[in-house]
């Protein structure tokens, strides 16, 4: 993601994280982005346990040892501001799609 990331690390966010929610909803039509679905204070981040900004999802083709068939596992994982930051370009890449934001909390520091 080279060059979209401003050059003063300080520098305001909110711009670069609302393109890139809207470029993970682009890619991934069929996880349908943000679906209506609002996180709330209750809803905290995977890593740290801070309010969560974001909730990405990821389907997960699985065969486990044993088993004949395959079967399709939905992951979940729920990111404060600081993390989405850090983790979004890989997590964009590899497949994850944006169904969940916390619209208060966009473009804060949590």
């Amino acid at each position: 993601m080279t060059g979209t990331w401003p050059a003063d690390p300080r520098g305001d966010m909110a711009p670069i994280l609302r393109a890139s929610v809207e470029a993970a909803k682009m890619r991934h039509p069929s996880g349908g982005g943000p679906s209506g679905v609002t996180l709330t204070a209750a809803d905290r981040c995977d890593a740290c346990g801070a309010a969560a900004v974001y909730r990405v999802e990821k389907e997960l083709l699985l065969q486990p040892e044993g088993y004949t068939q395959p079967y399709i596992n939905m992951s979940a994982l729920e990111f404060c501001g600081h993390h989405w930051r850090k983790h979004s370009p890989l997590m964009v890449d590899d497949g994850w799609a944006v169904v969940a934001v916390n619209p208060a909390l966009i473009g804060t520091d949590s």
